[in-house]
């Protein structure tokens, strides 16, 4: 029984040792940017496509003093409404964002429009010498890619990012730096979701806005749910690996919800990195079991992480036959198994070195409390604030961009090849490659 005692502790221990150590970067770099002195003298920007994305990014917004929104502008008139009732600023409005581009008070413009006009938006602010801020993905067409890289390198001096906006997440920065630790050993495959239960379909009450308003449904505007869902974990995988994919199989359809949509209702992909390290990733609107999320497999760990926690476990080791004796990766069957069955939550709270016995106990509390399911620790905010809090910051400050110029390039061409890989699955022609 001792012995069992003394393995267990030596587990805890150690996995929440190894979450602590590497939560600590990524947690003071965050909150460096939070604390940046940007809020006397706020970035002044204008906000183009305050539809429901845009409108969540504007409720962040208003709680951001390091930006001041002076312009809002959208072409459907509702939705401009709600924007500035969201920012509650009372900036200015438009329908036409080259007005907004126009305007000399206007340092930089966030767009949150349909994907189809992303790349030419982005092009025209560079060009306007406005610093961007682009929801994902990037661009919609390949040849778009290199359109974007030369605005890009012909205004050096311009923040460009992409609102990738795990990107600005401390809970998956620590997964990131668990894998660069080899937390997880040699990382072979990354497993993500995103499901729902939903048409995807938005009330018009007018039919004259059905492709306005329902856009997301239709291949003129839209990528689907490979873009607008499977973006986030196409980038998630390329950070995994350090790396972009080399080949993609696809498969999906429009295959329950008959309502007239183009794009389908469930998407699945599998990513391949070479080496066998591959990413495979689903979307479905016909069941939403399993919500969203992503799973990062090495031979020696996994994590399964979704955007409120991250839970790591510990890999047994191959067993290895010397005689009669058999090498398990820790002493005590009984600690082995509850400790790849359950898991150890990883912490996204800065820790202090320096903190005291009674706040050190505290925490080793929590992670007891924890691991039976008891209490469960929190991002210190959220992505999408840490995401606009580190653009302005890199206006101001210099800071680093978050998500830039070729991560959105990658994670973009992701989305294409993926949607190309499904629609030959589904009988289209190979398209021809373009140089």
């Amino acid at each position: 029984m001792k012995k069992k005692d003394v393995t267990r502790r030596k587990f805890m221990k150690t996995a929440a040792s190894v979450a602590a150590v590497a939560a600590l970067p990524a947690a003071k770099a965050m909150a460096d940017t939070a604390s940046s002195s940007g809020a006397a003298n706020p970035v002044r920007y204008g906000f183009i496509g305050s539809g429901t994305q845009g409108c969540t990014l504007l409720g962040f917004l208003a709680t951001i003093p390091q930006g001041r929104c002076v312009v809002n502008c959208d072409i459907y008139p509702p939705n401009l409404k709600k924007g500035v009732e969201t920012i509650g600023s009372n900036p200015d409005t438009s329908e036409d964002y080259r007005q907004v581009l126009d305007r000399k008070d206007v340092e930089a413009i966030l767009i949150a429009t349909p994907l189809y006009l992303h790349a030419k938006m982005i092009i025209d602010g560079l060009e306007a010498g406005k610093h961007v801020f682009v929801e994902k993905s990037m661009f919609f067409k390949e040849e778009e890619a290199e359109q974007v890289r030369k605005a890009a390198a012909a205004h050096p001096k311009q923040v460009l990012q992409v609102g990738l906006h795990r990107r600005a997440s401390v809970l998956y920065q620590i997964a990131i730096e668990m894998v660069r630790k080899g937390a997880l050993g040699k990382v072979m495959r990354v497993e993500s979701r995103v499901t729902t239960h939903g048409t995807w379909r938005r009330p018009v009450a007018d039919a004259k806005y059905e492709r306005l308003i329902n856009w997301r449904m239709y291949r003129e505007y839209s990528g689907g749910l490979m873009a607008e869902m499977g973006s986030h974990f196409i980038d998630i995988a390329n950070w995994v690996f350090e790396a972009e994919p080399v080949s993609v199989i696809g498969t999906g359809g429009i295959d329950y919800w008959k309502d007239g949509r183009e794009t389908g209702d469930n998407v699945q992909a599998v990513f391949d990195y070479g080496a066998g390290r591959r990413h495979y990733f689903n979307s479905m609107l016909f069941n939403g079991h399993r919500s969203s999320g992503v799973m990062i497999m090495g031979d020696e760990g996994t994590l399964d992480v979704t955007d409120s926690r991250g839970i790591y476990f510990r890999e047994p080791k191959a067993k290895v036959t010397t005689g009669s004796a058999k090498e398990t990766w820790w002493a005590g069957a009984t600690v082995s198994k509850a400790a790849t069955q359950k898991g150890i939550p990883i912490f996204p709270e800065k820790e202090d070195p320096n903190s005291g016995f009674v706040d050190r106990e505290i925490g080793y509390a929590k992670r007891w409390l924890a691991s039976m399911g008891i209490y469960t620790p929190e991002e210190p905010f959220d992505p999408y604030w840490g995401e606009l809090v580190s653009f302005f910051a890199s206006i101001r400050d210099g800071k680093p961009v978050v998500a830039p110029l070729e991560v959105g390039v990658a994670d973009a061409m992701g989305v294409i090849r993926a949607n190309q890989a499904i629609d030959i699955a589904n009988g289209a022609p190979v398209p021809t490659k373009t140089t």
